[in-house]
């Protein structure tokens, strides 16, 4: 690994830009599309001169500083999120590692714990059709903004600081778009001082969080601005079997989407009035429950069973349910909670069951709300600003891993270059490979080390 490494920092005529390979200069004859297992590249000029009128405008040189420092703090950033997973699997306790899927399943039952699979491999790829959450339509119009968002900067501040651009274009698999590319001379970037090649490799990522946040903005703008469904009561949205609220499912006299309007006379109007109420029952106690079922009050004298949680408390056998106080407390943390808590903006609408609870545009929450704005369109808008706010953020960061040939490898490649009088460039290609190595070694663990652990012995 080491020496295919080396070799690879010592091709000179290559690069990476936005994790996609930047083709070696062609001839002149060279074809504007080219075929080759199953990948179609597209070279054009066309757009060189929009990039050049672009490059005529300073702030494109002077926020390319500002791109640096933001390609600086989120290699950090990686590089502490590895080492943290790392760690807290190695050290963290067997209930963790069991919800992760870093502990033997048969350790986890002995221990009555459930054990969850990690996700697939490809889930970890930003490619629609291959990786299962992200939906076809909207992540390729996320890879599609991504990519030239990424590409086009690298060339804009290329052009800034005087380096020739020799074209331009895009990669497809098929007809799907992977990546794209701005061919720039590696021997000038490599020779230039880093003040420049830095900016230039730091102009990917910095602007895909630039256009990350900008969508997610937009998101919340959206989010905060819907209307949650008006109801009096607690609606049910998954019934549990078994259980009392199932033997009134399989008989016909319950239903997901009624409404629980009261327990024993007691009104309820949102899920912690009546887990409030539920806490203080015992399991084979009788309960009325009034419930709004085909638009009819009914009341049903139940017996409860022991909750699976809590075998002292109650349980009716409800699961997922909603209020209408529920949903706009929803919407509002999901529209304001930005600097709380990040993390939340990370979780992907339909796809993780916690999505049903935190974000108002998951599959489950989406029909509850409605937008006096923008009627029924708020739903692809919002979805599709996701979607570019993941795909940017997350290619970001993973180029500013200092890992040649990614752009934050690249950026290292060009700082260890301007250190010394003899070998530098040896010096600088050992140095680089070296971190590369490390970094590949620590994103391999990142990837495996849970489905280790998952297999070893108890």
């Amino acid at each position: 690994m080491f020496e295919e490494l080396t070799s690879q920092l010592s091709e000179s005529e290559t690069s990476q830009v936005g994790g996609s390979s930047t083709p070696e200069p062609q001839p002149q004859d060279e074809k504007a599309v080219t075929f080759s297992w199953g990948i179609v590249m597209i070279r054009t000029k066309r757009l060189l001169r929009f990039l050049d009128d672009l490059a005529r405008y300073r702030i494109f040189g002077d926020i390319g500083w500002a791109y640096l420092a933001i390609t600086i703090a989120a290699g950090s950033f990686m590089l502490w999120l590895m080492l943290d997973q790392d760690y807290i699997l190695l050290t963290g306790s067997l209930a963790l590692r069991c919800a992760v899927g870093a502990a033997p399943a048969a350790q986890c039952a002995a221990n009555h714990l459930t054990s969850v699979s990690p996700p697939s491999l490809t889930a970890y790829l930003l490619l629609p059709g291959l990786n299962p959450y992200i939906p076809f339509i909207y992540g390729i119009v996320g890879i599609v903004v991504a990519v030239v968002v990424h590409e086009g900067t690298h060339g804009v501040i290329a052009r800034r600081l005087g380096m020739a651009v020799k074209s331009t274009g895009i990669l497809f698999f098929l007809i799907v778009p992977i990546g794209a590319f701005v061919e720039i001379d590696e021997k000038l970037i490599q020779q230039s001082k880093f003040r420049n090649s830095g900016r230039i490799m730091a102009g990917g990522p910095g602007s895909n969080i630039i256009v990350a946040l900008v969508a997610l903005g937009l998101l919340l703008l959206v989010v905060g601005g819907l209307v949650p469904a008006q109801f009096n009561g607690v609606q049910i949205q998954q019934i549990i079997s078994p259980s009392p609220a199932y033997n009134l499912f399989s008989h016909g006299e319950l239903s997901a989407g009624d409404l629980i309007i009261a327990v024993n006379g007691t009104a309820v109007h949102s899920v912690s009035n009546l887990s409030q109420y539920m806490s203080g029952t015992l399991p084979n106690q009788t309960l009325v429950i009034s419930v709004e079922h085909a638009g009819q009050l009914r009341n049903y004298s139940i017996v409860l069973g022991a909750n699976p949680d809590n075998t002292k408390i109650g349980f009716i056998g409800i699961g997922e349910s909603f209020s209408s106080s529920d949903l706009v407390g929803i919407k509002n943390t999901y529209a304001s909670d930005f600097f709380r808590d990040p993390l939340l903006y990370l979780v992907v609408p339909g796809i993780y069951a916690e999505a049903n609870s935190v974000v108002p545009f998951s599959n489950e929450l989406a029909v509850m709300y409605t937008s006096p704005s923008l009627g029924a369109a708020w739903y692809p808008l919002t979805l599709t600003l996701f979607w570019i706010w993941f795909i940017n953020v997350n290619l970001a960061f993973f180029n500013a891993i200092p890992l040649y040939p990614l752009d934050g490898g690249q950026a290292l490649l060009n700082f260890f270059g301007h250190f010394g009088r003899k070998g530098v460039e040896s010096r600088a290609k050992l140095l680089t490979t070296i971190v590369s190595v490390s970094m590949l070694i620590l994103i391999l663990s990142f990837l495996f080390l849970p489905r280790i652990l998952g297999l070893l012995p108890a």
